[in-house]
């Protein structure tokens, strides 16, 4: 799983292509922050073209919800979540089938898979993933489900919706530091950005340079960089790695993909 000699982490599973095609390649690195209603009435407006509501095209997408059923399949667990908006259904998928076969065999909570066990009727989860078309609809791939800690994380990214939608449709103004494809004399003000961070003591601001360099050109749907490759690349121990990317999460500047520990560098909202 390896990315070669060049370092980051390439998925290279084979979990089913959902309806994914060979058409034009709309790939991109931007989050948006929605509710479950927005991914379900979002549209294509063309054909293998990326999904648009509300004057935003979402091409990844966050959103917050309550768990409200947990159902092992044969290679995922497949939960409800619910936002007070709509529902739905999104799949975990697990690499690990004696797992999963014997959650299959199994009655009640007690047979129920270990990645079905990490999560609980009733509490708060963030979900990562991109949009997808399948079977004619929006479809959330490529999952990474986090458990909510704290209430105001709910709070927050509800105010996150709220400001993408506004920036969207001219109520507010987008933030200079945001439109990440600002150039300076042929160069992209990140890359100017991370080529001080490299340099820096601050060991968030190095993990989040090494994230944008290792991350240039590639697809956030195959490829992230782990936190083990982290630790080896900027000689950081692996709690201060986790606190940096936990921190750079909350913030906004990168998120998880392919797994709960690979992360991918935002363009911004």
């Amino acid at each position: 799983m390896n990315g070669g000699s060049g370092g980051g982490f390439v998925n290279s599973d084979s979990r089913p292509n959902s309806g994914e095609s060979g058409g034009p390649n709309y790939r991109t690195n931007t989050l948006t922050p929605v509710t479950i209603k927005q991914i379900l009435e979002a549209k294509q407006q063309v054909q293998d073209g990326p999904f648009v509501i509300h004057n935003q095209e979402l091409h990844h997408v966050s959103f917050v919800g309550v768990v409200r059923n947990i159902t092992d399949k044969t290679s995922n667990v497949e939960l409800t979540i619910e936002d007070g908006t709509a529902q739905i259904d999104v799949r975990k998928w697990s690499d690990d089938t004696s797992d999963m076969k014997m959650s299959q065999e199994g009655n009640g909570e007690k047979d129920s898979s270990q990645v079905a066990q990490q999560y609980h009727i009733g509490e708060y989860v963030k979900v990562y993933g991109a949009l997808k078309e399948f079977s004619g609809k929006s479809n959330v791939q490529y999952a990474v489900i986090k458990i909510v800690d704290s209430f105001n994380d709910v709070i927050m990214h509800h105010l996150e919706v709220i400001k993408c939608f506004s920036i969207a449709n001219g109520k507010l103004k987008q933030p200079a530091m945001e439109e990440g494809a600002q150039q300076q004399d042929g160069k992209s003000l990140f890359i100017q950005e991370d080529e001080r961070a490299a340099n820096s003591e601050n060991p968030k601001e190095r993990v989040l340079a090494y994230c944008r360099v290792r991350c240039q050109g590639q697809d956030p749907n195959d490829f992230g960089v782990p936190i083990p490759q982290f630790v080896q690349a900027l000689d950081l121990d692996e709690d201060t790695v986790k606190q940096c990317c936990d921190t750079l999460t909350e913030q906004g500047f990168i998120y998880p993909t392919i797994t709960d520990t690979t992360y991918f560098p935002l363009n911004g909202f």
